[in-house]
């Protein structure tokens, strides 16, 4: 079938930055709880006794053979210097930081022996289940060796009918480096992503395994805040608005530890900022006292083992940054080598105190999958990316990033030096938020709008001015339309006038050439409440498979004079003709969880494209269907990859099969004509990936505008007897 598109050619210019104001508010911090003015002073007395004696039991049983990582022997309690030291860092170490070559592997640790998987219905679901983890880590196209590790653990969950639990060892606090790293001190865009980030994983495996999975974060900022002099209070700060942010987000699936949590404590449910602050240092030293390890040495680690060297590489690689404008770095301005000795003794120190954590992290959780930001053979871990860079740029995690949002809706972690003169500050509340790529098309001239960005696409548009509405009438939907084609769907939300029928039409006039149904130009969605195989699924209340708009429609071809084709009987030859863009205002909505709007979006389809599948591949497939009902149509030779008509990117064109069980009207099958037929089913699966489609919740009056090229959509099922409506408008 031949696809012809209409091109749109923005007229956008560059123009100078611009930086809007965003404002949104979390609630209360859930840390807190209620907090308590007064601090449990015997509680502390006795926590004090109680390190005293972990301390002096240590020391008896390790004696002078159980070594800090610098050498150091342990030294008596009562001098207060406490196992891993925090002497001064201009003490006598290697006058050279010396980034060690990777040991070698050892035999097994690229391929590893798997034994043999029982043929059983939970073996074979745990199996799926840490696929779909797998698919979540760093450089796993070749296989996860660790994966035969965790089945028996995720087959006992499978067996109780238990939520798989995952442990994440994550979000201590922002870099000290506020200058050339992040923005501020506090969480923003970055953290916020990597959170839905990780709560989609857990909503994947909830599609094949309802019990559902939980990542649990154990915030790991006290282990390391002294040694690189970051106060307490910044680990209490940070820690407790990344649980605002899990609440604010509604992220059910993502748990949270503090390090008093992996301690034999009560609940620290009511935990007040007062009180964590005086018993920080205490909980560290009953850490360090309770889980440190035995014949350690962090330089023989670090020399002998793959996991270890390489994070060892990670640390010396962003302290030196960190570093740069904190007392160390200030202390040592001017003697670079031992700047490098303070950063190499401080990356072994580190090394310690991951082994410490490590070790009570596996005392709490040790039936969890082990989830890491650090890189690793995969063996006792799975290495994630928090927000997965695209291919070719560093990998950072957002604590010592910041985001850059592109125009076409990616999300990027640079440094701030990098950001600052060549893109737009995005405030949240009066403080820094992200950066974001420079055009014209922020600028809505006098209507003054703030911009929100969606995980993992789209964009919501608001009145800057919350205490007034903008009528519809004033927005410029010229900027609308070359927004969407960009990054797609486009909301106007908070605007007036929406639902007036004649302004919504009016306004359709605007953004391009408005298409005629046989209906008419304006549909209203809604339920008709029939139910005869015959009628449209669309003016229903069922489930919809993906698809694009305008499949089933077709113009008749014309030849150079403008007149139609026919062929050799004389027929009429008429051509696939989708629309380029979908515009909806919503009337009503579904009850709360369900009426969502899925939509899917290509430019991360392709980003996520499994491997040994390629967009070249994709782009030679065709594919054919068979419909029935309604629209009563057979089609052939249909391409599986489009490319955009104003940006030339490529775009997924798909309809997913959909059989009798899914449907009382029209069912549809796809048969792939040129390729194995297993690319269904991984079109189907990325399609609904939640790092790829948007399941997006319609407010009253929303303005909907979506490029029909660029995105791929959907709608979960409503109640029948709700109201939901919306209005569609097609346009070219």
């Amino acid at each position: 079938m031949a696809t012809t598109l209409t091109h749109y050619q923005s007229s956008a210019v560059p123009s100078p930055s611009i930086v809007p104001q965003e404002d949104f508010h979390y609630p209360n911090p859930t840390g807190n709880g209620k907090a308590t003015s007064a601090v449990d002073q015997e509680r502390f007395l006795a926590l004090e006794n109680r390190v005293e004696t972990l301390f002096l039991q240590m020391q008896q049983s390790n004696t002078s053979s159980s070594l800090a990582p610098s050498g150091r022997a342990l030294k008596s309690s009562k001098s207060k210097t406490y196992l891993p030291s925090s002497s001064p860092l201009h003490m006598p170490i290697t006058p050279e930081i010396s980034l060690p070559a990777t040991p070698a592997l050892q035999p097994g640790d690229q391929q590893e022996s798997y034994a043999e998987i029982p043929d059983t219905p939970s073996a074979k679901l745990s199996l799926q289940i840490l696929d779909i983890i797998q698919r979540y880590g760093q450089n796993t196209d070749d296989g996860w060796v660790g994966k035969q590790k965790f089945l028996p653990f995720v087959e006992e969950y499978v067996k109780d009918q238990k939520p798989v639990e995952m442990v994440l060892p994550a979000f201590p606090f922002k870099s000290p480096n506020r200058k050339d790293k992040v923005l501020g001190n506090m969480p923003d865009l970055g953290e916020e992503l990597a959170l839905m980030h990780l709560n989609g994983l857990c909503e994947s495996i909830t599609k094949v395994y309802a019990p559902g999975a939980h990542v649990t974060i154990t915030s790991d900022g006290l282990v390391y805040n002294d040694l690189m002099r970051i106060p307490d209070s910044e680990v209490w700060d940070y820690s407790t608005a990344v649980r605002d942010i899990i609440v604010a987000k509604d992220l059910k699936h993502i748990k949270t530890f503090r390090i008093v949590d992996l301690l034999d404590f009560h609940s620290t449910q009511n935990l007040s900022r007062e009180e964590y602050l005086i018993h920080a240092g205490c909980y560290r030293r009953e850490l360090i006292a309770k889980f440190s390890p035995k014949n350690f040495d962090s330089r023989e680690a670090v020399r002998d083992d793959k996991d270890t060297c390489l994070t060892y590489r990670g640390y010396i690689k962003f302290l030196t940054k960190d570093l740069k404008y904190s007392p160390i770095g200030v202390e040592f301005a001017h003697e670079k080598r031992k700047y490098k000795d303070a950063i190499e003794k401080l990356a072994y120190d580190m090394i310690y105190r991951g082994k410490i954590f490590a070790a009570a992290i596996n005392a709490k959780c040790g039936n969890y999958v082990r989830l890491s930001i650090h890189p690793s053979v995969g063996q006792t871990k799975l290495s994630v990316p928090l927000i997965p860079p695209p291919k070719g740029t560093p990998l950072m995690t957002p604590w010592h990033s910041s985001v850059l949002v592109g125009l076409d809706g990616s999300f990027r972690t640079i440094h701030s030096d990098e950001g600052r003169e060549k893109h737009d500050v995005v405030m949240r509340n009066g403080i820094p938020y992200h950066f974001r790529e420079k055009s014209a098309l922020w600028d809505f001239g006098e209507t003054k709008v703030t911009f929100e960005h969606l995980y993992p696409c789209g964009l919501i548009i608001r009145p800057a001015d919350r205490t007034t509405k903008p009528s519809l009438s004033e927005v410029n939907m010229k900027k609308v339309r070359a927004l969407a084609e960009h990054q797609s769907p486009v909301v106007l939300r908070d605007f007036a006038d929406t639902t007036d029928r004649e302004l919504f039409i009016s306004k359709a006039h605007e953004l391009g050439t408005v298409l005629p149904w046989t209906f008419g130009i304006l549909q209203e969605v809604k339920d008709h409440g029939k139910s005869h195989k015959l009628h449209n699924n669309v003016v229903s209340n069922e489930a919809m498979p993906m698809h694009y708009d305008g499949m089933f429609k077709f113009v008749p071809e014309l030849d150079a004079d403008g007149n139609p084709k026919v062929d050799a009987d004389g027929n009429e030859i008429k051509v696939q003709k989708p629309p380029r863009f979908q515009y909806f205002t919503s009337i009503a909505t579904a009850p709360k969880g369900s009426g969502f709007t899925l939509f899917a979006a290509s430019r991360l389809f392709f980003q996520y494209l499994p491997h040994p599948y390629t967009v070249d591949r994709f782009e030679k497939i065709t594919w054919a269907m068979d419909n029935n009902g309604f629209w009563d149509a057979k089609l052939k030779g249909l391409p599986l990859v489009v490319r955009h008509p104003t940006r030339n990117t490529p775009c997924i064109r798909w309809h997913e099969p959909w059989d009798a069980t899914k449907t009382k009207f029209s069912t549809c099958e796809i048969t792939i004509e040129n390729d194995v037929q297993d690319v269904t089913r991984v079109v189907d699966s990325l399609l609904y990936d939640p790092r790829v489609c948007l399941r997006f919740t319609w407010e009253q009056g929303d303005i909907l505008v979506s490029d029909n090229v660029l995105m791929e959509h959907t709608r979960t099922e409503f109640t029948g007897e709700c109201d939901r409506e919306l209005w569609r408008i097609h346009f070219d």
